[in-house]
């Protein structure tokens, strides 16, 4: 069981991992066009499967966009097109999608919660906090720890970091990734250019559906509140469930969570 979830946990990791590669300012060599229109398609396939996500359709489209695609300097125009040049059509920093301006509580929140978690960019990397490759890097980051612990057979920590992960898409993933991927669209349909970023926004869209559906983020939009006395069925000790959504929020909020695995037992 612990093998199973780390795989799963580490599906997650390369997955964001694909994402922080994809929406980073692209190169200019050929060799990184041709990961871009196979490798990377190639990639999201195999790792669809193995979280479970039904993207055959729209990784197709991907593929075909990018394929369509002949020289890497088209791609870095593209890029530039869509989120660099004025009057961007896209907004790269998603801040702007949930406060209506860049450097906004947002960015705060986000820092603050890579700051958590000894999360730092490289001096000379310009970008700021909210952009979606960084954020996907981030994510890959905790559901790395998550895969560690688990294959530890850390049990506890293991929900901790997966619910850490959870969390953060909910509170900023989920929340721009729809009108992001809308701008995309409308900018692919109106400007006639190609749609291949569109069709990867489409695939976090898909990716965070069903991730905000999961067991793990149930658990963290009941919230303590709602937990019950005991155990999840409301008797006896508390649940792996139950200690995870503890950990979580003592380590949300900077304080030590690895005493409550030495609760009740575990």
């Amino acid at each position: 069981m612990h093998r199973d979830t780390a795989l799963l946990a580490w599906s997650k990791r390369d997955f964001w991992l694909c994402m922080a590669r994809a929406f980073a300012p692209p190169a200019t060599s050929a060799d990184y066009l041709e990961a871009f229109q196979t490798a990377l398609p190639d990639d999201l396939e195999t790792i669809s499967e193995e979280i479970g996500l039904h993207l055959g359709a729209e990784i197709a489209d991907l593929r075909a966009a990018a394929t369509a695609i002949t020289d890497p300097m088209d791609l870095q125009r593209l890029y530039a097109g869509l989120f660099l040049t004025p009057p961007t059509p896209v907004m790269v920093n998603t801040g702007f999608y949930l406060d209506g301006a860049v450097m906004g509580d947002s960015e705060d929140g986000i820092a603050a919660a890579y700051a958590r978690h000894g999360f730092e960019r490289h001096q000379h990397f310009r970008d700021l906090n909210d952009t979606p490759a960084v954020q996907a890097e981030f994510l890959a980051l905790l559901f790395e720890k998550a895969g560690e612990r688990a294959r530890a057979g850390e049990d506890v920590e293991a929900r901790a970091w997966n619910s850490e992960a959870e969390a953060f898409l909910a509170a900023y993933v989920c929340r721009w990734i729809t009108p992001f991927l809308r701008d995309l669209e409308t900018a692919s349909r109106d400007h006639g250019v190609n749609p291949v970023y569109a069709h990867l926004a489409r695939l976090v869209w898909l990716a965070v559906e069903g991730s905000v559906a999961s067991p793990e983020a149930e658990v963290i939009k009941a919230g303590m509140d709602s937990l019950p006395r005991g155990s999840a069925r409301g008797i006896g000790a508390l649940t792996a469930e139950d200690l995870a959504e503890i950990a979580y929020r003592l380590e949300r909020d900077g304080l030590a969570w690895d005493h409550v695995a030495q609760n009740d037992g575990w």
